[in-house]
C-alpha cells in the first residue's frame, strides 16, 4: 500500500506538471496521465480544476488539456535541480581552478627565487595576466618548441610599464605595444 505522501495531491501535482513539461505541444491526454501516474482520475481533475481556474490550462476537449503558461515555468522544479546540478559542478571546476593556479603560483615563486636561476636576467613584464617577472629563454629554446608552419613566436623587449593589448582573434588579429619609459624591440622567430 502507498503512503500518505506518495498519493498526496501535492507530489501528484509535481509529477502531473512533469508530463505537461515533457509534452512538446503542451497536451495531455488526462485518462493517459492518470494511466501512467497510477491515481484515480478524479485526483487529475482535481489538479486541472485549479490549474485551469488560474489560467495555467485550457481544456482541448473533453479529455485533452493543453498548457498556456511558458516552456520554463512548467518544468521549473527539474529545471531547478538541473541548475543546481549545474551550479555545483561549476563550483567544483572553479575550485580545482583555484588550486591550479595557487600550485603555479608557488612553482614559479619557488622557480624565481632558486639560486641556480639567479644567473639569467630577470625583467619586468606587463601582459593580460600580470607578473613580475620574466625568465631567460633564447632563440634556440624558441625555434625547439615552434612550429613555424602552424605558429609564429614574437619576443618584445620593453621597459617596465609597458602596455600590451592583443584583439580578439576572431575579429581581426592585432598586436599593440606602447610604452613611455623607452623604446621597445620585437622579435620575430
Amino acid at each position: 500500500e502507498k503512503s500518505r505522501y506518495e498519493t498526496s495531491l501535492n507530489l501528484t501535482t509535481k509529477r502531473f506538471l512533469e508530463l505537461l513539461s515533457q509534452s512538446p505541444d503542451g497536451v495531455v491526454d488526462l485518462n493517459w496521465a492518470a494511466e501512467v501516474l497510477k491515481v484515480q482520475k478524479r485526483r487529475i481533475y482535481d489538479i486541472t480544476n485549479v490549474l485551469e481556474g488560474i489560467q495555467l490550462i485550457t481544456k482541448k476537449s473533453k479529455n485533452n488539456i493543453q498548457w498556456l503558461g511558458s516552456q520554463a515555468t512548467v518544468g521549473a522544479p527539474s529545471r531547478h535541480r538541473l541548475l543546481e546540478k549545474d551550479l555545483r559542478e561549476l563550483q567544483a571546476a572553479e575550485r580545482q581552478l583555484d588550486d591550479l593556479i595557487q600550485t603555479c603560483t608557488v612553482q614559479l615563486r619557488l622557480l624565481t627565487e632558486d639560486p641556480a636561476n639567479q644567473q639569467y636576467p630577470l625583467h619586468a613584464c606587463v601582459c593580460s595576466l600580470t607578473c613580475s617577472t620574466a625568465a631567460y629563454v633564447t632563440c634556440q629554446d624558441l625555434r625547439s618548441i615552434v612550429d613555424p608552419a602552424e605558429q609564429m613566436v614574437m619576443v618584445i623587449k620593453a621597459p617596465p610599464e609597458t602596455q600590451l593589448q592583443v584583439s580578439d582573434p576572431s575579429e581581426a588579429f592585432q598586436v599593440s605595444v606602447r610604452s613611455t619609459q623607452g623604446p621597445i624591440d620585437v622579435f620575430l622567430c
